[in-house]
């Protein structure tokens, strides 16, 4: 993949799934302890709220908020993920 770290693999699989909203806050947590070191994230969104998952945090906020999208990327760079991956648009 382009833009990809020495640690991560060449070709990724691409999840999609659906929930009910109501679970949002569970499947958030969830995403975020399962993650692992040093750069892998989960993104999803309900039909108002982006939700971007790192390894034991969360980040929340309104579909079209450009800084609390901004505030997720900033965390994502810090864990050396690379920007061509912080591209998640809403």
């Amino acid at each position: 993949m382009p833009g990809a770290t020495s640690d991560q693999p060449g070709i990724w699989t691409a999840l999609e799934f659906t929930a009910d909203e109501d679970r949002a806050d569970e499947l958030a947590r969830t995403f975020a302890d399962a993650l692992d070191q040093p750069g892998w994230y989960v993104n999803f969104e309900s039909p108002t709220e982006s939700f971007v998952m790192f390894p034991g945090r969360i980040f929340r906020y309104p579909r079209g908020d450009a800084a609390g999208r901004a505030e997720a990327q900033a965390y994502g760079r810090r864990l050396g993920i690379p920007e061509p991956q912080l591209d998640w648009t809403v």
